[in-house]
């Protein structure tokens, strides 16, 4: 897990996130909603990135090793960071080394989808690259800061139309609310940063949010959504059968949940996150119970 960053270092990352954020619309998909009455449905839990938040990836990094060098750039300039060009190559290769061999350690531990500790390895990162004299200074107690910088830039977040009115009514039908996400320490950072409330007060009660980085096992893992399981049964007496869960991706999302035993629904409202994964035979043959192009829709299916 993630070791836990300062109140005031918390401070700065959602001030930086509110400057490198900008509006922007999801981009519609061809596929039709199907809207059925799901009777019963007792709590609606969420996927994050590419569902209730703009993003055409998901937490950490994808294989475009020359635009991640670019923006390391721009985020080592923007931290008044001098640095030999040489930083930037070296920073991204041991980006993803440090991921694949955290992957690695953990998969040999018995973790089927394991999550990486991110702040461990871009302080490794960091040592390297000042014990290698690439860089000149930089304090690791910042790197929080830096590699959400790099993230954010990455990523270019913004919250998905809809959400607010959903969980409203939602609550207004007395259905709980949660999260299970892939997700690093600033995802809540993010979502509260974007919309200027709290978790709570978006209705994610904390005991009811599932991240990844937490739990320390990512999607597709069905380990993952069995602990969401058995949080509802023990503490709400909600059976899976009465639980829907939206997610964008048919991999990471609609097959967990549905082996878990949830009902899912699939979100297909933005073409840049839409995961249909044609050709994997863990989803070739999967239906959603619900799937809807604006996140609104999920109330007439559970009303």
């Amino acid at each position: 897990m993630d070791k836990k960053i300062t109140q005031s270092v918390e401070s700065n990352i959602r001030m930086n996130i509110k400057e490198l954020c900008s509006p922007k619309q999801p981009i519609p998909t061809s596929l039709k909603p199907k809207l059925p009455k799901l009777a019963g449905i007792k709590a609606v839990y969420f996927d994050v990135y590419g569902t209730i938040m703009i993003s055409g990836t998901e937490p950490g990094i994808r294989n475009n090793k020359e635009q991640q060098e670019q923006l390391l750039k721009v985020t080592f300039d923007a931290f008044g960071l001098k640095y030999k060009q040489e930083a930037i190559y070296r920073g991204i290769r041991l980006l993803h080394s440090g991921i694949e061999t955290a992957h690695k350690q953990k998969k040999e531990a018995g973790i089927d989808f394991p999550e990486v500790e991110i702040i461990r390895i871009w302080e490794t990162l960091m040592s390297v690259l000042l014990e290698e004299q690439l860089v000149d200074s930089f304090e690791l107690k910042n790197t929080p800061e830096l590699l959400t910088d790099f993230v954010i830039r990455y990523d270019d977040p913004w919250m998905m139309p809809g959400i607010g009115a959903t969980i409203t009514g939602l609550h207004e039908m007395g259905i709980k609310t949660g999260i299970i996400s892939n997700s690093s320490f600033y995802t809540p950072i993010t979502l509260e940063a974007l919309t200027g409330k709290t978790m709570s007060e978006l209705g994610f009660n904390e005991e009811d949010c599932f991240w990844s980085y937490k739990e320390e096992i990512a999607k597709p893992s069905v380990r993952f959504y069995e602990i969401a399981r058995h949080h509802l049964s023990d503490k709400y007496n909600i059976e899976p059968h009465e639980m829907l869960f939206i997610g964008n991706d048919l991999l990471n999302d609609v097959y967990p949940a549905q082996k878990a035993g949830f009902n899912a629904a699939l979100f297909a409202g933005d073409l840049r996150s839409l995961r249909l994964r044609k050709g994997d035979p863990r989803v070739d043959s999967l239906t959603p119970e619900c799937t809807i192009s604006h996140l609104t829709q999920i109330l007439e299916c559970v009303h």
